[in-house]
């Protein structure tokens, strides 16, 4: 601890150093990777919560930095994501428990292109203790937690709405994954949750959250091309177990959100061709190697 105290000293002092070189930068990413590394499934409670808190401390410290801003951490193994107008990035990771459930933690960190500075936002998990999370409205103090991986920027009379997409562990039995909304106010401090998301039969909600079996895998992404927000529709593997997440997955249906007057209209079963960003990614192997067999059976000359 006495070590970290002393590193972490040593970055605040040099932050003049920082600002003019980039190898500074790296030796703070290397060391931020050493303690990241420390942070597993296989570590003790109190372990992942001690290296978990000197990891966001240094972190932070090196955030604050604006020449940090434009620097990718590549090797940090987080959720890295910029805003399409790079006025905003976002970094995020979970924590595991000793009981299978976890905890996201994040920082926003915008950047102010005329005056180029910083300002660090440090994200706070409470989506266990939200209520009617699809009806809230967050802040980085009380935040639905998520790794976020893309950032989708759209514009409607005049207001920029980011829409952000990400991947909750959640526990053992279920994962989810989170279509999420942000805006910032007047004074440049970010909101999430906005209610221009359809979700069928219930009116607009300020986020959407599938939840689904940890076994399976969902589709879920931004697609530039289509400009259409495309995802896998999740259902029950047997109608007894409606409701019952741990038992959904995709359906090989293909749902959509596309963007109109200002609003993520639901668009249901689309025909688009192979939405994944490749086939392994959209059939499952068990499946593929069953179309195989059968293939095989019924065409042994491959004609």
């Amino acid at each position: 601890m006495k070590h970290f105290i002393t590193i972490l000293c040593s970055f605040i002092i040099i932050q003049c150093g920082f600002a003019q070189s980039s190898p500074q930068l790296i030796q703070a990413e290397n060391t931020l990777i050493s303690i990241y590394s420390k942070i597993s499934r296989f570590a003790s409670d109190s372990s992942n919560k001690a290296n978990n808190t000197q990891f966001i401390s240094l972190l932070d410290s090196v955030l604050q930095l604006p020449e940090s801003f434009l620097y990718p951490f590549n090797d940090l193994k987080c959720g890295n994501v910029y805003a399409p107008d790079k006025t905003f990035r976002l970094i995020t990771w979970n924590v595991i428990h000793s009981s299978g459930t976890y905890d996201n933690f994040g920082f926003l960190q915008t950047y102010n292109k005329q005056t180029k500075k910083v300002k660090v936002y440090k994200l706070t998990d409470k989506s266990t203790t939200i209520k009617t999370p699809m009806l809230a409205i967050c802040s980085p103090d009380v935040w639905y937690g998520a790794s976020y991986y893309m950032v989708c920027q759209k514009k409607y009379k005049g207001q920029i709405l980011y829409t952000l997409i990400g991947w909750n562990p959640n526990n053992t039995f279920t994962q989810k994954k989170v279509i999420e909304t942000l805006k910032f106010d007047k004074s440049g401090n970010p909101v999430f949750g906005f209610p221009v998301i359809e979700l069928k039969g219930k009116g607009f909600q300020r986020r959407i959250i599938f939840e689904y079996s940890s076994k399976n895998t969902m589709m879920l992404r931004y697609d530039e091309k289509k400009d259409m927000i495309v995802f896998d529709h999740l259902a029950p593997s047997d109608f007894r177990y409606d409701g019952i997440y741990e038992f959904y997955g995709p359906d090989f249906s293909i749902d959509a959100y596309t963007f109109d007057r200002g609003k993520w209209r639901y668009v249901s079963d689309i025909d688009i061709r192979n939405p994944r960003q490749g086939i392994k990614d959209y059939i499952p192997p068990r499946i593929k190697a069953l179309f195989k067999k059968k293939q095989s059976k019924e065409n042994p000359l491959g004609l």
